[in-house]
């Protein structure tokens, strides 16, 4: 256990290198008993005699004195740069931040709010997690991220702070030549007799599929697959639709080939994009700052 003080490592320092203890008083303005007290009180609780004294001639350190002072004056240093590192952190400045998205979100929110994020406060370091529902889910119970902005599948209202952003109702994907594709919005019974192309589900919630299902429409399902980028291509590639909450960044599939977005006649359902934290931690500056960057976004 540490017997010493950081204040007692200053008085040491600033004594050996004015070679007395009046000057020393005199910078640090404080009172020469107070660091004669001081140094008495480390050297007593080291060990070590720091220092020979001279009456004529102040105060010199000794040979165990000179490694002891050096390493004093590493930690000094060190201590020193702990504070300021505390205080940016305390102002915004510096800190991390680790937040826990879907693919899609990543994209549409999340990429912009930390363009816009690093302009004010570029010395903070940002991690982004994509995941499906339950994997993140257990990151934040877990305090492996400080939040999450996903799609809503299933929180517990008793255990989580949820505040609804949006809430977007699915957009039909096909590709860019369907007869389709040119219309204003898309009737369910125009979708009857087209594969589905389903994502795998990611959690708890109903999934688009349910939500066509529930609707009445029961439609084949060749394809599922955990990629969303996958179901793009094949839905490119003239495999079937999809539903997804958010139209296609760039218009094209991974694949290259041209993909369009319509909006459906029906309200099936909608699902909500949310900031989900516990109820348990508190909210730091940083992370305010940057989720307010993403509120900006929607």
């Amino acid at each position: 256990m540490v017997k010493f003080t950081l204040r007692q490592l200053a008085f040491l320092s600033e004594t050996a290198r004015c070679g007395g203890i009046a000057q020393a008083a005199r910078n640090l303005n404080v009172s020469a008993a107070a660091i004669s007290a001081a140094i008495d009180k480390l050297e007593a609780t080291t060990g070590l005699m720091l220092f020979d004294r001279f009456p004529a001639r102040g105060m010199r350190l000794t040979r165990l004195g000179v490694e002891f002072a050096s390493e004093a004056e590493d930690l000094l240093t060190r201590a020193n740069t702990l504070g300021k590192r505390a205080t940016e952190m305390a102002e915004g400045k510096a800190g991390s931040i680790v937040i826990g998205t879907h693919y899609a979100i990543a994209q549409k929110i999340i990429l912009p709010a930390v363009l816009t994020f690093r302009e004010k406060h570029p010395g903070v370091r940002i991690e982004v997690i994509e995941d499906d529902f339950p994997s993140l889910v257990a990151a934040l119970d877990s305090g492996d991220v400080d939040s999450l902005l996903v799609f809503d599948q299933g929180f517990d209202p008793k255990r989580y702070l949820i505040e609804t952003l949006k809430e977007l109702p699915p957009l039909v994907l096909l590709p860019a030549a369907h007869p389709l594709a040119n219309a204003k919005n898309v009737q369910l019974s125009d979708l009857s007799n087209i594969p589905y192309i389903a994502v795998s589900r990611a959690g708890p919630g109903p999934s688009y599929l349910d939500l066509l299902k529930a609707a009445g429409l029961n439609p084949e399902v060749p394809l599922t697959s955990q990629s969303r980028e996958l179901v793009q291509a094949y839905v490119g590639k003239g495999m079937g639709f999809t539903l997804v909450g958010f139209p296609p960044e760039q218009g094209y599939s991974i694949k290259g080939d041209s993909i369009v977005a319509r909006p459906l006649a029906q309200d099936i359902g909608r699902f909500k994009i949310v900031i989900a934290q516990t109820n348990t931690v508190h909210e730091t500056h940083l992370v305010r700052a940057f989720l307010d960057e993403c509120r900006a976004q929607i």
